[in-house]
């Protein structure tokens, strides 16, 4: 691979890559670790049959193996991930819906998180998944609807905390409207 063959898959497959590596990490500094060492990975020896779909796939599993790496180190097993967070962080999102949507995807277990990502955010069918992670596609059927009935109790549980009805003012202003 020459290096405007690497430039090209870098900006065709960098934010990809990213995304995956962040949905994985739920954290941007881990992203940009996994990313840069991906793409390091591709440089130093990139894949033999390097050619379309090919490329993308072996950069999804790289990445998503790379993931698996950082949360299998000494350090990541010592240390808690809130003992690292940073409090001082804006929200990462406008919407406290999406906010809620976001810490939901990223309390699920690895294994579904992956072909969450994969099956709605990067838009890959069952069978595209099953060829890339090297898993059967009824496993990746299994893990979609495992996730999708954890994200449905976890959104549901949320949901009801705030549909706590607020009591109405009554149009007097002596206490609440029994309406």
């Amino acid at each position: 691979m020459d290096n405007r063959e690497y430039r090209a898959a870098v900006d065709a497959y960098g934010d990809m890559v990213y995304r995956i590596a962040l949905n994985q990490t739920r954290s941007a500094a881990d992203a940009d670790d996994v990313t840069q060492t991906v793409f390091m990975r591709l440089y130093a020896k990139p894949p033999a049959d390097a050619g379309g779909d090919r490329l993308k796939h072996w950069l999804i599993r790289v990445t998503a193996n790379e993931c698996k790496s950082l949360w299998r180190s000494a350090w990541r097993r010592r240390v808690s991930l809130q003992e690292v967070t940073d409090e001082h962080l804006p929200p990462a999102f406008d919407e406290p819906d999406h906010e809620r949507l976001y810490d939901a995807l990223a309390a699920l277990p690895e294994k579904c998180r992956i072909v969450v990502h994969l099956f709605y955010f990067e838009g890959y069918g069952t069978r595209e998944i099953a060829e890339v992670l090297g898993i059967r596609e009824p496993t990746v059927r299994t893990r979609l609807t495992r996730a999708r009935k954890l994200l449905r109790q976890q959104l549901k549980e949320a949901w009801d905390d705030d549909e706590q009805p607020e009591p109405v003012p009554s149009h007097d202003g002596r206490g609440t409207c029994p309406c």
